[in-house]
């Protein structure tokens, strides 16, 4: 053993001085977990069957995608080096990156990619994501381990900006039942986190993965800390118990900006708006939906419920994207001509002032998201303005998971208000193309064939100019028929310790870049 002369004593001593002050100082010397709040959990984590947004994200941690979406909304390469497509558009071929492996060791190929969209395609493999999105792939090649071959049908400008979902791997997926695999709550994957434990309607626990292609992630540990009551999430962000959420409302996003431990990170997100059920007889007509919507103050909706802090919504398209048409009906606040539509379509005023035709009052379920506070205010105010002029909608408020697998994707509803998610592609054909109907989200039942064949040709479209056509009549169409109701896109952000560094969110997810998240 060296002997330790005065000099190193005091050395040591004013080293470790030094250190213990640092880590008082130093949240990063503490190795404290950044814990997430959240007010859902996870269904499965598994990105071949999930479309809820809670799930895309947690499964962001876990899994990479052969692109992902940055802040800009640019496609960048993830698990591929590049791509190209062939100059008559019929072939996307994808170079992958060499020696990435998943979490149990074993080697990421060509054939891992195969297998994931094989699978989504596959009619027969339930619950898989939006097989619409990739009703242009005629087949997928792997001709050696780190080249994709996808062979189209037609060629789809959208494609690249759509093979965000995270690979999975055909080693351990293969054969098993989607809906009930074990894997599902033990995910493998080759992201840059992995799951450690998983405590249902508590917390998931995810810890880095030192063998990360990218590099070792910045962070530990990840906690996803779910807390059913978004007042009672914010509370706990002030707190300092949770380091860092998504705020939405304008009363929630001033405290947190007061408080001088957070840090918020602005974004627009995507539109608030109530879908209809179009194959309930109360919603077929035109000129109800439009009714409905003059009957909606959304100014007065921004200015009272938003604090100014939002943008009326057009469609599901931002106004921050090439395709935007900023030229559309936006249905002003017009509640006389609201009742002379209803009039015109048969609804005349009944005893106790709702409306009723052939015997039946205008009287129907709105549901929404429970637990979320600015839904809650969102759909009240619909419901006063709405009872205004004769409707009666009934506000019924639906745990998420429940909300969105037994209830919009079997159909079984009248009325939600929801929140779309942002696409870097303007493409709208998962959720409005009548293709939709049986292979996607178009849980409206929406079917216009001017539409499908202007969605058809804007996929075919190579040139931005000629795209950004399309879609402006696209728009245009959508705003007559109104399907949704667009409300606003809010200026919504996310809340992270101001001590953490590297945050970059996007409109799309706050977690495309979390393996750059540090102290």
């Amino acid at each position: 053993m060296r002997r330790l002369t005065p000099g190193r004593a005091i050395a040591c001593i004013l080293a470790t001085t030094l250190l213990l002050a640092a880590c008082r100082a130093s949240p990063r010397a503490a190795r404290s977990p950044v814990v997430y709040g959240v007010v859902t959990q996870p269904v499965r984590l598994n990105p071949i069957t999930q479309p809820d947004i809670v799930s895309r994200w947690a499964i962001e941690l876990v899994f990479d995608g052969l692109v992902d979406v940055d802040d800009h909304l640019e496609v960048v390469p993830t698990l591929a080096t590049s791509w190209e497509t062939s100059t008559d558009g019929m072939l996307l071929t994808f170079h992958l990156l060499r020696g990435v492996r998943w979490h149990d060791g074993q080697p990421f190929t060509s054939a891992d990619v195969k297998f994931t969209y094989d699978t989504i395609r596959d009619p027969n493999a339930q619950p898989t994501i939006a097989k619409s999105d990739y009703a242009s792939i005629a087949g997928i090649e792997a001709p050696d381990d780190l080249t994709v071959i996808f062979r189209l049908k037609y060629p789809d400008a959208s494609l690249p900006s759509k093979l965000t979902t995270g690979i999975a791997p055909r080693h351990l997926l293969e054969g098993q039942d989607l809906a009930t695999a074990p894997f599902n709550r033990q995910p493998v994957g080759t992201g840059p986190f992995r799951l450690e434990s998983w405590q249902p309607d508590q917390q998931l626990t995810f810890v880095a993965n030192s063998g990360y292609f990218g590099g070792r992630p910045r962070l530990d540990r990840i906690v996803w800390r779910i807390v059913p009551d978004s007042s009672a999430l914010i509370l706990q962000l002030l707190s300092g118990e949770v380091s860092a959420a998504a705020v939405s409302t304008p009363q929630d996003l001033r405290s947190v900006r007061e408080e001088p431990t957070l840090a918020v990170y602005p974004v627009l997100g995507g539109p608030f708006q109530i879908s209809f059920q179009l194959q309930n007889p109360l919603f077929r007509d035109q000129r109800v939906r439009q009714a409905l919507a003059y009957a909606l103050d959304k100014e007065a909706m921004v200015e009272k419920l938003m604090g100014g802090a939002a943008t009326i919504a057009t469609s599901d398209i931002l106004p921050n994207s090439w395709a935007y048409n900023p030229d559309v009906n936006t249905y002003p606040y017009d509640p006389s001509q609201a009742r002379s539509l209803l009039a015109q379509a048969g609804w005349q005023p009944g005893a106790d002032g709702v409306l009723v035709r052939d015997g039946q009052p205008f009287r129907f379920e709105l549901i929404t998201d429970a637990g979320d506070e600015l839904r809650r205010q969102i759909a009240l105010f619909v419901r006063q303005q709405w009872a205004e002029v004769g409707v009666q909608a009934d506000v019924v408020f639906v745990e998420r998971n429940t909300l969105i697998f037994d209830r919009l994707l079997k159909g079984q509803f009248e009325a939600a208000l929801l929140q779309s998610s942002v696409r870097a592609d303007p493409d709208l054909s998962r959720r409005f193309h009548s293709r939709s109907i049986e292979a996607g989200q178009n849980f409206l039942h929406y079917a216009n064939p001017e539409v499908d064949d202007l969605l058809d040709r804007g996929l075919a479209a190579q040139g931005r100019s000629e795209r950004q056509a399309i879609y402006f009549e696209v728009q245009r169409l959508m705003a007559e028929d109104l399907p949704q109701i667009p409300l606003f896109y809010p200026q919504a952000g996310y809340a992270f310790r101001a001590y953490l560094k590297g945050i970059r969110p996007s409109s799309v997810s706050p977690f495309w870049n979390v393996e750059d998240w540090g102290y």
